[in-house]
């Protein structure tokens, strides 16, 4: 192929410098953007936030429940408060992750789309951590949709299913120490390590807990 010369060597000169222009315009106008208005990065950070404490004290109230089981204890009151703050707290979970999701589409800094957060492929920021959110994502679903079908399933698939939690606590855990915009900052990684620290401890206080012995009234 013969290289351009005269006219139209200028011409193409004169359109590549434009487009060159152009896109490092664009890409100032976008910094500027973000820089300008970081509402959505605030919201996004916040919502990642309280979605990570949320889910520790859903996935710590859960345990605390079968350990109340487990011990077999009458107390109405302790069993009821445990099982409403239970149920509220997974819903605020439920709703700080739309939140996390939601500004996640609109944000300029970080270009995810709907198939993004739905598929872990061709992830475009950080592809292994962006990929363990969407399967975090998945887990939780199965986890609330089992927490609402419980009336429904049969007691040993809903505890199965209910295991899963942990899943979601490890990979959501996972998630934010790879890709967080926090993870360094003195006061997360505090939250980090209160979180494993509390729900590790509840795990291994329920893996050990014995089932207390039926007591029944000796016969006279």
């Amino acid at each position: 192929m013969l290289p351009f010369t005269g006219a139209a060597g200028l011409a193409l000169g004169s359109l590549s410098a434009q487009a060159t222009q152009l896109a490092l315009h664009t890409a100032t106008l976008t910094a500027k953007t973000a820089s300008s208005n970081p509402t959505l990065w605030y919201l996004t950070r916040a919502a990642a936030v309280a979605t990570y404490v949320t889910l520790t004290l859903t996935v710590g109230l859960g345990l605390l429940r079968s350990m109340a089981r487990v011990e077999q204890r009458t107390n109405a009151l302790y069993l009821w408060f445990l099982d409403e703050t239970h149920q509220f707290i997974a819903l605020l979970t439920a709703a700080f992750l739309s939140l996390h999701l939601l500004t996640l589409l609109f944000d300029p800094f970080l270009p995810y789309s709907l198939l993004n957060e739905l598929l872990p492929l061709n992830e475009p920021y950080r592809a292994l951590p962006s990929a363990l959110g969407v399967l975090a994502l998945y887990a939780m679903v199965i986890v609330l949709f089992s927490s609402w079908l419980r009336r429904r399933l049969p007691y040993k698939l809903w505890r199965a299913l209910h295991y899963v939690s942990f899943v979601v606590f490890i990979l959501v855990t996972a998630h934010g120490l790879l890709i967080g915009s926090d993870t360094g900052q003195a006061w997360m990684n505090a939250i980090y390590f209160g979180a494993i620290a509390f729900i590790g401890a509840l795990t291994v206080m329920r893996a050990f807990l014995s089932p207390k012995p039926v007591v029944t009234p000796a016969r006279r």
